[in-house]
This record gives structure tokens, sequence and C-alpha cells, in this order.
């Protein structure tokens, strides 16, 4: 078994995964975890203790898959279509597939970093946001929006620039203290390579300033930012947190609760953008005036 340190939070993992080599936790004893055992969903216990939580399509390891997750006396229980069965601890320290087995496949793995990782962060209180984010000098932007909306061109950009650093590419942890919202950088980002990973060399925790919801403009537009109320950020965060569809009853309430007392405590702005490079460098002058 390994350990890893992700988003602020200790995981154990039944292989080895080269896509977390920059957060393995070295010089820790390794060994066998009660909860990571596998146990037979077919056997009349498993069915006794079972019941069934969710049952959502979904976009998992390259294809759109069904997805069911299951309350057992054992944890949870993630039904992937094609993928396979795989056990999440109670409290979410522990993901392991349903069955002993020499090696993961690369599927297993793009399940277990992938679903499974975003629910069992949300067991321990901290939520995924489908965003990219950079910080301009000290200050943290998070930009959200729905695949085509120009994230990953406008964290292009920003990062090519000397004042600015890539954050996250496509999935941001955040967390509520009492001090307000902070992101926990320390997360891999699947569609970088290990040597590219953005959050190696950030501290574990950093306050996130600002909320961009990004919004297509007409292609003549010119590009325009607008504040949002606090009910309009509390909307945005609640469209785009990740695996909710997933959710338990206990766990929707808790992102709700999540989403309306971190909205009273961020800045957050409606972006209007065409997808045109010759407006690029006049978002970046609105987000560095803010």
């Amino acid at each position: 078994m390994r350990r890893y340190r992700l988003a602020g939070q200790e995981f154990i993992f039944p292989y080895a995964f080269p896509e977390l080599a920059s957060f393995e936790m070295t010089g820790i004893k390794s060994g066998a975890d009660s909860q990571s055992a596998p146990f037979d969903s077919d056997s009349g216990s498993a069915g006794e203790y079972s019941k069934l939580i969710s049952r959502t399509d979904g976009w998992v390891a390259g294809d759109q898959r069904l997805v069911e997750v299951y309350d057992t006396s054992r944890g949870f229980l993630m039904k992937v279509a094609d993928c396979g069965d795989f056990i999440i601890s109670l409290h979410g320290e522990t993901i392991n597939k349903n069955s002993w087995q020499n090696k993961l496949s690369q599927l297993d793995r793009e399940v277990i970093l992938g679903p499974a990782l975003v629910f069992a962060l949300a067991l321990r209180g901290v939520w995924s946001l489908h965003a990219s984010a950079l910080m301009y000098k000290d200050k943290v932007f998070a930009f959200l929006g729905e695949s085509g909306q120009g994230k990953s061109t406008l964290a292009a950009y920003l990062s090519q620039n000397p004042d600015w650093r890539l954050v996250a590419d496509d999935i941001l942890p955040v967390i509520m203290d009492v001090n307000g919202l902070n992101i926990l950088p320390h997360f891999p980002q699947l569609k970088l390579s290990v040597n590219a990973q953005p959050g190696v060399g950030l501290p574990e925790r950093l306050p996130l300033r600002y909320i961009c919801v990004l919004a297509q403009a007409n292609a003549d537009q010119m590009p325009e930012l607008h504040e949002l109320s606090t009910a309009q950020t509390v909307q945005a965060l609640l469209g785009h947190i990740a695996g909710t569809r997933m959710f338990t009853p206990s766990l929707l309430a808790r992102h709700l609760e999540f989403s309306t007392r971190s909205a009273r405590k961020i800045s957050a702005y409606k972006l209007i953008h065409p997808h045109r490079r010759d407006t690029l460098p006049r978002v970046k002058e609105f987000l560095e005036k803010l």
C-alpha cells in the first residue's frame, strides 16, 4: 500500500501511481488497511447492507459511462460501466478496486484518480471545482466555465506572462476555514505530465481571492467584467463542483452549506469574452486591476 498527501489529505492507494510521484509520503511504513480489503458484491451480505445512492452518466476514462454509487457496511461501492467496482472507505481515506489483482489497468487508474478521488475528497469536506486557477503576484483567481468556454485558452495565455503562474489546469480542490475560501494546489492535474504539475513548489493551502465565471460573447463583442451578487455566486459554485450527481443526501446538504457560506466570503465576477486571441490582453488588463 502506498500513502499520498493530496489536497491536504492523506490517502492510501493499493499500488504506486506514477502520476502521484510528487505527492507520495515517503519514510512511512505501509501496511494493509482493513477498509481497503475487497468484498464480493454478489454475496448475500453485501446485498443485505447495500443501498443505491446514485445512478448517473458521466465522462469517465475517456468515454460516457454509467456510474452507480452504493452505501454499504464496508464503505461506498462505486460501479463504473466497463471499468469495474471500486471501494471507498467510510471517511474517504482509502480507495481500492473491489478485487485482488497483480496490477491496476489504465482504466482502473483513471477511475481511482477521477470520480473516486473526487467522491473521497467530498467525504472529507474538500470540494473539487471544475476550474483552472492562476496566481497573479499574491492573488489567486479561479476560472469557472462549461467545456468550450475558454478556460484552458485563457489559462495558457495568462501563464505565459511573467507575473502569472498556473496553479490548476482542470480540477481545483477548495476548502472553507475561519479565514475564508482556500485552494489546495497539491493535487494531480491529469491532463498535464508528471513533470509539469503546477502545484509542486506551492504552499499546501492558499487563499482564493477571486472567482471568474466565463461566459461566451458574440464574435464582435469586446470583453466585459461584471460583479456577481451573492445569490449568483452561490449558483456558480453549486453548478461547478465536480461529482455532485454521485453525492449522498448528506453530502448534497454539506455541498449547499459550503457554497452558501463561501459566496459570502469571496469576490466573484462574470467574465464575458469572445474566443479571439486579440481580446486576451484586454481580459488580462481587467483582471490585473481587480
